[in-house]
């Protein structure tokens, strides 16, 4: 709440797996993309993303996937972060979901 207080438009999405009603939550999956970014990528980037992922060790592990556009100066635009539990085909997929849904399709800017 206190990121979409003071950057509004902002999208954080938690995913939790809890097995039954007795234990805890437990943390899957974030997706994090600020109001800035997706009004940066959409006023100034060109219409190309691209995707990369890499580990995260230490206390948490999981991995980190992002998104990033590019700038009128050529320069590197995060646009969004997920981390999730294991790189896969199914965490990709719904990391680019959450990523579409969330700024649009490109058939909505052609």
């Amino acid at each position: 709440e206190t990121v979409r207080h003071f950057n509004p438009g902002s999208c954080i999405k938690l995913m939790v797996d809890r097995p039954s009603l007795e234990e805890q939550p437990r943390f899957q999956r974030m997706y994090v993309r600020f109001g800035a970014q997706k009004d940066g990528f959409l006023a100034g980037c060109r219409p190309l993303i691209g995707l990369d992922g890499c580990h995260l060790k230490g206390a948490h592990i999981g991995q980190l996937l992002a998104a990033v556009g590019r700038d009128g100066n050529n320069n590197t635009f995060p646009i969004s972060i997920a981390i999730v539990e294991i790189e896969e085909k199914d965490t990709w997929c719904w990391f680019l979901t959450e990523l579409i849904h969330d700024i649009g399709s490109v058939e909505e800017f052609g």
